[in-house]
């Protein structure tokens, strides 16, 4: 074989081994940047607790204005307190209010807020996205993946079992009140104020009405 075949054939062969060396060495760095960057959804959930939500709180309108304008007028009262994301069907809302406690049952609290209003205060199976997205400060366009912002939701509703609902289920006692704010979903297609569930983040008891 003649010898500038021989050198052809060497260059190209180190060539092609330099390039898939630096190749290699690309992937290994884009990987090593990817796990440095990975999302954590429980930092986010706490930051969003610790940061987020006491202005959440303050500015929950009273559950007995969200339910009147639900039953009358429901197309307003998505309008002026739901939260939705994209075309979805489906709003959540975070309200306020107090109530007495008439009945504690397994998964949740029968609340009155007055004689004509009453609600359910979970305290059991605490999941969907009702907090995340009714509390108006997640937004979906910050996350890369629908993986990440749905863990946002199962971290935040992890919280809520660890800080509200654990010490809410040892207190709560027919007869007493229930002071609280949290969040519901309620569909466009349905809107019956009668079967309103809600996820409370924060809940405070006390024996008399509370000021």
């Amino acid at each position: 074989m003649p010898k500038v075949i021989k050198y052809t054939i060497g260059i190209v062969a180190a060539v092609l081994v330099l390039y898939f060396s630096l190749d290699i060495q690309n992937l290994e760095k884009h990987r090593a940047a990817a796990n440095t960057t990975r999302f954590d959804a429980t930092d986010f959930a706490s930051k969003f607790w610790d940061e987020s939500l006491s202005q959440c709180i303050a500015e929950a309108p009273q559950t007995v204005d969200v339910l009147k304008m639900l039953n009358e007028n429901p197309q307003k009262a998505f309008e002026n307190y739901g939260k939705k994301l994209g075309i979805s069907k489906t709003g959540y809302f975070m309200v306020n209010g107090k109530g007495l406690i008439e009945k504690v049952e397994d998964e949740c609290i029968l609340l009155a807020l007055d004689k004509n209003t009453k609600i359910r205060i979970a305290t059991d199976f605490i999941y969907g996205n009702a907090v995340r997205d009714g509390s108006g400060k997640v937004n979906i366009n910050d996350f890369l993946n629908m993986t990440d912002f749905n863990a946002v939701s199962v971290a935040i509703n992890k919280l809520i079992k660890e800080k509200v609902v654990a010490r809410l289920r040892k207190s709560a006692e027919v007869g007493k009140w229930l002071e609280y704010t949290g969040a519901f979903e309620m569909s466009e297609e349905n809107t019956d104020v009668t079967s309103v569930l809600v996820l409370p983040v924060s809940a405070k008891i006390s024996d008399g009405i509370p000021e």
